[in-house]
């Protein structure tokens, strides 16, 4: 049987909305100034960060590129986007 160490810590957002991730916290989770995080609100009292694995996203998006790649101009990409925003 597998226990999870569990590290528990508490923040403070700040008047600007933003939260310090304690420094255990950081150590135990490898994270660093530059790692991304994906929040979700679970309900009203529940927030939860998960780390982005940029690496993976780094892969798949080259992937796809790659699929796409002679199918759709650089321009027609532009406007896609332009319109999706």
């Amino acid at each position: 049987m597998v226990f999870m160490e569990q590290v528990i810590g508490t923040t403070r957002m700040s008047t600007k909305g933003q939260i310090i991730i304690p420094k255990k916290t950081r150590d135990f989770t490898e994270s660093r100034e530059d790692t991304i995080f994906t929040v979700f609100a679970v309900d009203r009292k529940t927030i939860v960060l998960k780390k982005l694995n940029t690496k993976k996203i780094i892969k798949e998006f080259r992937a796809v590129r790659e699929k796409v790649k002679n199918k759709v101009s650089e321009g027609e990409a532009n406007e896609i986007v332009h319109k999706a925003r």
